[in-house]
């Protein structure tokens, strides 16, 4: 078994001793980030917090507004109860340190972003940014592991797999992914990324193109999942045969990174490096024998997170401070499904324990179009709040295209019953869910890591670190596996 390099948070000495303690945490505080803030009145929420959580949230002088760097940086006053602040203490001690990206050639780095100027049109600022780091790191992994063909999994347009082949690296890339339109797509965009090489600007800087490039990048539709997963195995001998070749992929959603992982684990791959999304979207129940994305290593065996943690994982709490009326927003966005909800239930149109339709954003469109329905004298009696309410509602309704539709004064009743009060419960039982999500965060990385280290000899290496802002990309976590 390899050894597991992370910077583990102070106090622990290893892996091990740090995976025991965060699922023993984890278990203390599930029933915060299992919460379905949907499901809030309905189910009373608020009331099954300690009382003195509630009253602090509830005091009168507590500012909405103060949510925002208590997520982002674990800031609370000293009126907060010690258990309050017990809880926020955990959520940020044992996050990992992801710092300790590995150093790159200053020279090297600055040749390798100029000459992906080729490579960047039609990228985000966001994913300029991911492929330059993410394409530079597979290459040295490729060089220290000798490897001769990268898979590159989930490829969706092919940004990264262009890079790795067509520039100085040099590396023949099989890229993979699911959908054939996304194949067409990146072989369109191949054609022109060619055409652009073959021109004289990319003359005039001194790259020579040569047909040899062209062969470098194969591009291939393939359903990869958790059965089937030892078919990239197949599918990279079958590119070349007595290749030592390594995997590698860029934001592969959910199950799709543990079929990388699980492929890595059970084929002759060299290496694998993979920045992970979407745990969302990671299966955990299944029929007794089958395989599930999590948890997949023997140190995290018998943990259970849940789907609506699994949700709390993709929070990106350290944005809030940074985008304060969004986040805000999104509080009254969440308060007002929730009252939805609970006005669906108290007039039995959905049962209190059945499945809440997901409605969507609201658009601006579809809010102006509902508050024509509004009667005039309803809108004069209610406040703006109350209005407001009232016109989600029925533009909520009308997306899901349900035929009940409520009076303006059930609604505008429906928010009185709840008021400012309910605001403050749905935000700040948000912000408590929200600050668990790093450390769910850190139970499915050292989960990877682990799994990957069980699958390597002593000899090989196990990394996992930040390599991005994780403002910029939320989800920025590198695995990076070596086998010799």
């Amino acid at each position: 078994m390899a050894a597991v390099e992370i910077q583990l948070p102070e106090g622990f000495a290893t892996v091990a001793e740090y995976a025991a303690e965060i699922k023993h945490v984890y278990k203390q505080y599930a029933h915060l980030p299992n919460m379905h803030i949907v499901d809030f009145f309905v189910t009373g929420f608020w009331q099954t917090l300690p009382r003195e959580w509630q009253e602090y949230f509830e005091a009168s002088n507590f500012e909405l507004s103060s949510l925002l760097s208590l997520a982002s940086t674990g800031q609370l006053d000293q009126r907060a109860p010690e258990s309050l602040h017990s809880y926020v203490r955990a959520m940020f001690h044992l996050r990992l340190n992801y710092h300790g990206s590995p150093p790159t050639d200053q020279i090297e780095k600055e040749n390798h972003q100029q000459e992906l100027w080729y490579f960047l049109d039609s990228m985000s600022p966001k994913k300029k940014i991911e492929v330059a780091e993410l394409s530079q790191l597979v290459a040295n992994v490729a060089s220290e592991s000798k490897c001769s063909l990268v898979v590159d999994v989930g490829a969706g347009q092919g940004y990264l797999s262009r890079v790795l082949a067509y520039s100085s690296t040099g590396l023949p890339v099989l890229a993979v992914d699911s959908s054939p339109k996304q194949q067409r797509g990146a072989e369109s965009m191949q054609r022109r990324t060619i055409k652009r090489l073959q021109g004289p600007r990319a003359a005039a800087n001194g790259f020579k193109w040569d047909s040899e490039r062209a062969a470098r990048l194969e591009h291939t539709v393939m359903h990869v999942s958790l059965d089937n997963a030892s078919q990239l195995a197949e599918a990279a001998h079958a590119t070349a045969p007595d290749a030592r070749w390594m995997m590698c992929g860029l934001h592969a959603c959910g199950d799709l990174s543990s079929a990388v992982l699980k492929a890595f684990a059970e084929s002759d791959a060299t290496a694998v490096v993979l920045v992970p999304c979407c745990y969302n979207h990671i299966s955990e129940t299944s029929q007794e024998g089958s395989v599930v994305g999590f948890p997949l290593s023997l140190g995290m065996h018998g943990t259970w997170l849940g789907q609506n943690a699994l949700k709390t994982a993709c929070q990106a709490t350290s944005r809030w401070d940074a985008s304060p009326e969004a986040t805000l927003a999104a509080f009254r966005r969440n308060y007002f499904r929730s009252l939805l909800h609970f006005l669906m239930v108290a007039q039995n149109q959905i049962a209190s324990d059945g499945v809440a339709p997901a409605v969507g954003k609201v658009t601006n469109t579809e809010l102006q179009t509902a508050l024509a329905e509004i009667p005039a004298d309803a809108i004069a009696r209610s406040s703006a709040d109350e209005q407001d309410f009232a016109v989600y509602v029925l533009a909520a309704l009308t997306k899901l295209d349900h035929a009940w539709r409520p009076t303006a004064e059930q609604c505008i009743a429906c928010y009185r019953e709840h008021g400012g009060a309910g605001l403050r419960q749905i935000a700040a039982a948000w912000t408590l869910k929200s600050l668990a999500g790093p450390l769910i965060e850190c139970m499915v990385v050292v989960d990877r890591a682990l799994y990957l280290a069980e699958h390597c000899t002593a000899a090989g290496r196990v990394r996992a670190f930040a390599l991005f802002d994780p403002v910029t990309s939320p989800r920025n976590v590198v695995l990076v596996a070596q086998r010799t």
